[in-house]
């Protein structure tokens, strides 16, 4: 049977219900200050949105009493555009009982938030769901941020990506990014680039240098490195690049950061400038060569034309003695003739510069090594009034036909010649490597289609006595004549020629200016049988010149008084000006030079008639010497010919035997 609680019984329970119910009150109102506290709205909404609940943050939010949302549906406090995209997402987790994540930007304030949907199941059927909870947090701030972090990265990205520069970054070997300069320069786009291995793109000689700088960076040795390197290119081209390279953390691998600029230009200038200064010192070198070399043919020449006057050539006891020496005056000509190819190329002496149109030359030219050399197929295409210029024929001749001999050797199975004139105006910037200055040129360009040439053989084959021809098949001073000749004619020259497909040379000679008048040059008179009654002070300081030169003078009836310095030889003058009809004075002398002592015996005499005389060309010293009033040139070795008619020609002649 029921037994009814006690009063003391009922009391208990009741008192044991208020304890629940104020601790149930307790909880609720630390939760309550628990989601107020927050910064995220929170907020719980039914199917069709109404609010079942929401904290004091989101209320205010939306700026309604805490306790106003009795009622109240999502739609009554935003726009329809708004309400339309909330039921949709509470409507899925709804379906899908899936949480939602969203990010959102609100229309008015254009503040981001980032909202949480999330189901509310019911507690005694967890397959129901009851109602959506949504948090939702501004992350306004965290926006802000990432959109100026993105623009930041924009702008440098820009920055590196217009950048001249190319910049890439090398990990574990191989490009892992690079600008579009860099694909430009090496020719890869970026996915091919990140196939090949960054060393195999230098060219094989650089590979190892580059490794171990990059190698020095990523292990620390260096903090940064600055160095040199050959790439080949995607076409195939060999560029020259500076670079420079840092050790950088990429994508958590320790990897180099490099920027690297083309420098072929300046390099190719660099190899000019040092080329011309090489062969400069070259030139002076070959220059005091075949100075020297003119003296010792000079003392062979000498006393062979003293040896050839006093034998009589019919005399059948000295026939084949004559014969012999007649052979060493023909080998010293052979030698002076080296020694003038070796000053073309050192000094460029010039002797006969006239006003001459290089298109006659060329026809001239070309026609000669046309009829010998039938192989070859010679187009000519000569600009119509090509302007005149100021040379010496008989050298330009000879750089011609170098040039064309040098095409012939070059196409051994025969092949075409091709020849052009032109007229150019220079500007100082894309000649200045060549130190010219700008205004009219000449150009003469003579292209084959031979052999070609590598690039380390074109940086040489200018170089006196470089051949790349076999032993005893040429001097190899043909193009190293053509060298100084140009050069000496205030031109130049440049050469480009690749392997298997022929090379052309092109030559730039200044035009003449209206006002530039050349004297002819005056015939010189054999000599003949003169009576040479006049006295010589002959100046040279080697013994052996001085000795052989007085004999023929003394054999062509001269009296000749010599001096082996320029000291001793203005002494001699001063003391017999009188009684002295020419002075033959050698140019390079120790101590006291040859321009010195002229100047000197001019002082002494106005009128003194002088010979200058030289292992070298007429040019640079010598030239100036002439043009302050010396009477003549002859260059050693000469023969006696030669000094006799030249001679008369100086001093006039007198009467016959």
């Amino acid at each position: 049977m029921n037994v009814k609680p006690t009063y003391a019984e009922l009391e208990q329970e009741i008192a044991k219900l208020k304890e629940t119910l104020h601790e149930q009150s307790r909880l609720e109102n630390q939760c309550r200050k628990l989601v107020d506290s927050t910064s995220d709205s929170l907020y719980i909404v039914d199917g069709n949105g109404r609010y079942f609940f929401m904290n004091q943050i989101h209320a205010q939010r939306l700026n309604i009493p805490e306790t106003g949302y009795t009622g109240l549906s999502y739609k009554d406090v935003h726009s329809p555009q708004q309400s339309e995209q909330f039921e949709a997402r509470v409507k899925t987790v709804f379906e899908t009982g899936i949480a939602i994540h969203d990010e959102y930007q609100h229309p008015e304030d254009g503040g981001y938030l980032l909202r949480t949907f999330s189901p509310v199941k019911d507690s005694t059927d967890p397959m129901k769901i009851t109602a959506v909870s949504v948090v939702s947090r501004d992350i306004t701030k965290i926006k802000k941020l990432e959109e100026a972090l993105e623009k930041s990265e924009e702008k440098y990205r820009q920055l590196i990506e217009y950048s001249s520069e190319a910049i890439f970054i090398v990990t574990n070997g191989k490009i892992s990014y690079a600008n579009n300069s860099t694909q430009k320069m090496i020719g890869y786009p970026l996915e091919d680039l990140k196939l090949i291995s960054f060393i195999n793109l230098m060219i094989s000689e650089d590979r190892e240098m580059v490794f171990n700088r990059q190698k020095a960076i990523l292990q620390g040795y260096e903090s940064a490195n600055h160095y040199t390197f050959r790439i080949e290119t995607k076409e195939g081209s060999t560029i020259w690049v500076e670079a420079d390279s840092v050790a950088i953390q990429w994508e958590g691998v320790t990897s180099t950061l490099n920027f690297m600029r083309d420098i072929t230009k300046q390099k190719k200038t660099e190899t000019r400038l040092l080329q011309a200064q090489k062969m400069e010192s070259i030139g002076t070198l070959a220059g005091g060569i075949a100075h020297d070399f003119n003296n010792l043919l000079m003392g062979i020449q000498g006393h062979t034309s003293l040896s050839l006057l006093k034998l009589n050539k019919n005399d059948i006891h000295y026939e084949h003695l004559y014969e012999h020496i007649k052979t060493i005056e023909t080998l010293v000509t052979s030698g002076a003739n080296l020694t003038k190819q070796l000053l073309g190329f050192a000094r460029g002496g010039k002797y006969e510069v006239k006003r001459a149109d290089l298109n006659t030359l060329i026809e001239k030219t070309s026609k000669t090594i046309g009829r010998t050399k039938k192989e070859i197929r010679i187009h000519r295409n000569l600009e119509k009034d090509l302007w005149p210029t100021d040379v010496d024929q008989g050298q330009i001749e000879q750089v011609l036909l170098n040039l064309f001999v040098n095409a012939w050797q070059a196409m051994p199975d025969g092949g075409d010649l091709y020849i052009e004139t032109k007229n150019i105006l220079l500007d100082e910037d894309r000649f200045k490597a060549y130190g010219k200055r700008k205004g009219r040129y000449v150009k003469i360009s003579v292209t084959d289609t031979g052999i070609g040439m590598d690039e380390k053989t074109k940086e040489r084959i200018f170089e006196p006595f470089f051949t790349t021809k076999e032993m005893g098949h040429g001097t190899g001073l043909g193009l190293a004549s053509v060298y100084g000749i140009i050069k000496n004619h205030n031109g130049f020259i440049n050469v480009y020629s690749e392997k298997g497909k022929g090379t052309t040379f092109n030559i730039y000679l200044p035009a003449s200016t209206p006002d530039d008048q050349k004297d002819e040059d005056r015939e010189l008179d054999v000599a003949g049988d003169i009576l040479c009654t006049e006295t010589v002070l002959l100046v040279d300081d080697e013994t052996m010149v001085l000795n052989v030169a007085s004999d023929m003078m003394r054999t062509m009836g001269y009296t000749v008084i010599t001096a082996s310095d320029g000291s001793t030889a203005v002494n001699l003058y001063r003391e017999n000006h009188q009684r002295i009809d020419l002075v033959m004075l050698d140019m390079v002398m120790p101590d006291m030079s040859g321009s010195d002592v002229f100047d000197e015996i001019k002082k002494i005499n106005p009128q003194a008639k002088v010979l200058l005389s030289s292992g070298y060309s007429l040019n640079g010293q010598a030239s100036r010497i002439m043009e302050r009033g010396c009477d003549g040139f002859i260059q050693k070795p000469f023969t006696l010919d030669e000094i006799s008619t030249l001679l008369r020609q100086i001093l006039g002649q007198s009467r016959k035997k």
